[in-house]
């Protein structure tokens, strides 16, 4: 301000003296008028000092907020029958104790604090047992796995036999370099740091929708890229280049710059598997146009309806993904384990490593866990058997929720993974938009107490979808849920939304 002026000072004049003086004085009271209202808007959000413009306020997803009314009055068969019931978390805490027990043991806790690297800083992409470990996990369960959840029988070379390979961590380093294996806290924060060295701000990541609700916040809370769905003709069998053609042409003419894809196998909220053939056009489709390719598959090991095999994509692209494919699993689904914050990123792009390396000092996993969690990964046996016991869990769940869906004449898709089943609602909504999907999904909240994932937080195009997450409740709570659903739609089939009133909608939460 005074730079402005010094011309005019130099004149020496009383009369302009007096006129930039009183021009000052306006301009320090308006600039002290201004910080004085941004001081009482900070004093009123509870601080006296601002934030910054990249502070991110807004909730992960639109649920939140009624998944923690499930947390502060939850349901219990026994103690608290008519308790808040979340259906809307994919954690499984139906295998929780049995891992539990198995973390217990003695041995284990030895394993995580005798040795004195856990004490220490190292690599940050990972200590090197946890990073051979995994290697190890990823070469057995998914390069050479046949099947879902795991099975690692083959087909012998000259003969339809099936075979034991003759797996060791020192022979899975043949076939997966540990260098190439990266942990971070969680698959969230490895995507995080993915978009955020992968592509730019203002890069578009195209998504086959419905998807998973807080892919978008994953990918917008630091590396501000933008999420663009993509509609698919048949969402079941999964992108066609014809979808995915189709979704880029129109992102380009938006005016936006697609830098990667983001797959996710078993599919979240679908529950579907896809076909070899459907992930390896995909991928080869993004690589004519030089796109990353990012196949989330944290739902590996959870398969309990077998139809199609699932096939992971170091399988489908026997282990070369090159520089543009980056694989993602964690312990978070398959093991009900989320609170350990322990994710697995598989590439054999060294550039993107080098990145990583620096970026995981912010979302490193701690080194006892890190121990622990090679232990565990090691751990065949205990592997095997928690895995056959998950599924059978998964499947009586599974069967509790898809029987009373039938019952209501609900339509659902058909799973064959996941922790959930993706239900349409659409026949019961006051109204065919997604205000109307809103409504149901409040008035389940605060009539039924309970609360679902609704399809719009996943970009689905038809109001009324809705996912229903079984596993974060026991069976019998999962069955007063159900019960609650069909009490509230056959209420709302006889009486219409019109005519429901309190008295009508009195014994919901009774049921």
């Amino acid at each position: 301000m005074l730079r402005d002026y010094s011309s005019i000072l130099q004149l020496q004049s009383p009369t302009t003296l007096f006129f930039v003086s009183a021009i000052w004085f306006t301009w320090i009271q308006k600039r002290k008028q201004k910080r004085d209202v941004a001081a009482k808007k900070s004093c009123m959000n509870g601080s006296s000092v601002g934030l910054s413009s990249r502070t991110v306020l807004k909730p992960t997803v639109s649920y939140w907020n009624g998944f923690l009314l499930c947390l502060q009055n939850p349901c219990d068969a026994e103690a608290n029958p008519e308790g808040h019931i979340a259906l809307c978390l994919a954690e499984n805490k139906l295998v929780q104790e049995t891992l539990a027990n198995r973390l217990m043991l003695p041995g284990t806790a030895q394993t995580a604090f005798s040795d004195e690297v856990v004490y220490s800083y190292n690599g940050f992409l990972g200590l090197p047992e946890a990073r051979q470990a995994a290697a190890y996990f990823l070469a057995r369960r998914f390069l050479l796995a046949r099947g879902g959840g795991g099975d690692v029988r083959r087909q012998s070379s000259s003969s339809s036999e099936l075979v034991e390979p003759d797996t060791t961590p020192e022979t899975a380093a043949m076939m997966i370099n540990p260098e190439h294996v990266s942990l971070g806290a969680g698959c969230a924060s490895l995507l995080n740091n993915l978009f955020f060295t992968l592509a730019e701000k203002g890069d578009a990541v195209l998504i086959p929708a419905p998807y998973y609700a807080a892919f978008e916040n994953d990918m917008q809370a630091v590396a501000g890229c933008v999420p663009y769905a993509v509609q698919m003709e048949n969402p079941m069998n999964g992108p066609t280049t014809n979808d995915l053609n189709a979704a880029f042409e129109k992102a380009t003419k938006e005016g936006l710059r697609v830098k990667m894809l983001l797959l996710t196998n078993p599919n979240d909220p679908l529950g579907v598997i896809y076909m070899p053939h459907v992930i390896y056009d995909a991928v080869f489709w993004a690589r004519e146009r030089q796109l990353h390719t990012v196949v989330d598959e944290i739902y590996a090991l959870s398969v309990h309806h077998q139809v199609n095999n699932f096939r992971s994509v170091i399988h489908i692209l026997e282990n070369n993904l090159e520089n543009d494919v980056h694989m993602l699993w964690g312990l978070s689904k398959d093991f009900g384990a989320s609170g350990f914050r322990v994710g697995v990123l598989y590439t054999q792009n060294e550039n993107l490593l080098a990145a990583l390396a620096n970026l995981n000092i912010f979302s490193g996993v701690s080194h006892p866990m890190q121990m622990i969690t090679a232990e565990l990964l090691k751990d065949d046996d205990f592997v095997d058997s928690f895995l056959l016991d998950a599924r059978a869990q998964l499947n009586w769940s599974y069967t509790i929720c898809t029987r009373k869906l039938e019952e209501m004449v609900i339509p659902y898709v058909p799973a064959e993974a996941g922790l959930f089943v993706y239900a349409d609602f659409s026949s019961v909504l006051p109204e065919q938009t997604f205000d109307g999907e809103a409504r149901f999904a409040s008035f389940m909240q605060d009539v039924a107490r309970v609360v679902m994932t609704p399809g719009q937080s996943q970009r689905d195009r038809k109001p009324g979808m809705f996912r229903i997450c079984y596993t974060w409740v026991s069976p019998g709570v999962l069955e007063i849920a159900m019960e609650r659903l069909s009490c509230v739609v056959a209420k709302i089939r006889r009486y219409h939304w019109d005519n429901l009133d309190s008295i009508i909608l009195d014994d919901v939460a009774k049921v």
